[in-house]
């Protein structure tokens, strides 16, 4: 019971007390009245004056004291509420005091009282399955079970406007730190990163591995970083229309990961992404962009700052000559170049994703200097069967198999896409070795995905690649990849 409960309930009980003390007092003066008109009635009045005015002294005394007893008792009921009032207050300030902890579909949270400081723990697990065809002379690679993915996330904030992410990874058989950095977040047009974390180039790499829609990204997202050590500026303007980062990195080689820097150059980032219907809810979401990078590059014998490409299909696709000596080793020499215009368009069940990537290196064999290009594009297309909105970053499905009222079975989500991939012509056959590695490689693939909730999919994709170059080349055989995944995440 409340302390307003108690008090309502104390001064009921009072109240009447009071009632029947006053009501008694006035039958007593009522009777005294009634007996003092008889007798004057009946006998002259004779009587003394101390016989009539005791009676009346008595009632006297007797309200008295009740007065005096009932201003006790508020006396009494003021101070107990008093006291609960007291100790309902500290209850309350001791309870507000206290963090809050919850555990929903997006992780574990802890949140201090006032909103100060957030502690969260999330991640997710993919368990992939590839299996291979050949359709020539040799086979492009042999079909495995594996866990691409193992990721737990650490987030957290300080005192509001400062952040922490810390993301290792311990998919592959392997453990590799991909996100490790800090952030101070003043307002949405300006915030601050320090760390590692993806340079923002590409759009399929800057989506979540949980939010692409193929099991493997496209073709362009080879030429681009995968992670990277360095600083950037970032905000929104104009209500999130317009989106903006710009940074300083090491400069790891495309597709690459680094933790450090071989040289003393350094990659300059930057990219500008347009929303123009951010702020209109029933509007199409549309984005259109460009970025871009330029920095110098130094290569070693050891460590020649250079990518090598993969397929959709995760085999090798290209790569440069080296055997670790000085006549035969390419390694990067120069300025370094990227640029990716990009875009995608998200109406109702319907989305579509789009980019381009150049990649130009300046290269040294020996004694010989070129620079070389390599280009990549893809278009993306999915389309939500059960009817959702596209997004790109995910899928909420409507009717999610978690157990709720709902009952729902989730949603289902149909994939396409196709994407070229062209290395430089000047690169063969002095930097690249024409027999063994292709001039281009195009690939198509198609897939199915059931979204059983927000974090949890069953994703199945057909990927064919066909690799064209020399004569020579052609004895590789086109890559006929079916993919699938198990994701769990939180």
């Amino acid at each position: 019971m409340s302390v307003s409960s108690r008090f309502i309930t104390l001064a009921l009980v009072l109240g009447g007390s009071l009632a029947i003390s006053r009501a008694a007092r006035a039958q007593t003066t009522g009777q005294e009245q009634t007996g003092a008109t008889g007798a004057s009635t009946s006998t002259p009045a004779t009587s003394t004056p101390a016989a009539n005015t005791t009676p009346a002294n008595g009632v006297t005394q007797q309200a008295a004291s009740s007065d005096a007893a009932a201003a006790a008792r508020i006396q009494a009921l003021e101070d107990r509420i008093a006291t609960l009032e007291k100790a309902e207050a500290k209850a309350k300030a001791t309870a507000a005091a206290q963090p809050t902890v919850t555990a929903t579909r997006d992780g574990l949270n802890i949140r201090s009282a006032d909103n100060a400081f957030t502690f969260r723990l999330r991640g997710y697990v993919q368990s992939d399955a590839r299996f291979f065809g050949a359709a020539g002379p040799v086979a492009p690679g042999s079909s495995t079970f594996l866990l691409r993915r193992v990721r737990p996330i650490f987030e957290a904030t300080a005192y509001k406007y400062f952040g922490l992410r810390l993301m290792p990874d311990f998919g592959n058989g392997q453990t590799v730190l991909y996100d490790a950095y800090v952030e101070a977040k003043p307002t949405a047009a300006l915030n601050l990163r320090v760390g590692k974390f993806k340079p923002p180039i590409g759009l399929e790499r800057l989506q979540s591995a949980t939010d692409v829609r193929f099991i493997e990204r496209g073709l362009p997202t080879s030429l681009v970083p995968n992670r990277d050590v360095g600083v950037q500026l970032f905000g929104d303007l104009a209500a999130s229309r317009i989106q903006y980062q710009v940074g300083a990195f090491d400069g790891a080689p495309d597709a690459a990961i680094s933790d450090g820097d071989v040289s003393t150059g350094k990659d300059v980032v930057g990219r500008v992404f347009l929303r123009p219907f951010a702020t209109i809810a029933s509007a199409p979401d549309v984005g259109l962009g460009v970025a871009g990078s330029s920095g110098t590059e130094q290569g070693t014998l050891t460590a020649t700052s250079l990518p090598s490409y993969k397929t959709t299909g995760q085999l090798s696709l290209f790569r440069y000559r080296a055997d670790g000596t000085a006549p035969n080793t390419v390694i990067a020499q120069g300025r370094r170049t990227r640029v990716s215009p990009q875009g995608y368009l998200y109406a109702g069940p319907v989305g579509v994703l789009a980019e381009y990537v150049r990649s130009t290196q300046h290269v040294k064999r020996a004694t010989s200097l070129a620079a070389l290009s390599t280009d990549a594009w893809q278009v993306s297309g999915s389309w939500l069967l059960t009817g959702e909105h596209e997004s790109y970053t995910g899928v909420a499905p409507n009717h999610p198999l978690d157990g709720g009222s709902t009952g729902g079975l989730g949603a289902l989500e149909l994939v396409a896409r196709y994407g070229v991939l062209t290395t430089d012509a000047d690169a063969f056959p002095l930097f690249a070795d024409p027999a063994t590695q292709p001039r281009q490689a195009r690939a198509a693939g198609i897939g199915l995905n059931w979204r059983l909730t927000r974090g949890i999919v069953f994703e199945t994709n057909y990927e064919r690649t066909r690799l064209y170059g020399s004569a020579a080349a052609t004895v590789r055989s086109t890559e006929h990849a079916v993919l699938t995944r198990l994701q769990v995440g939180f």
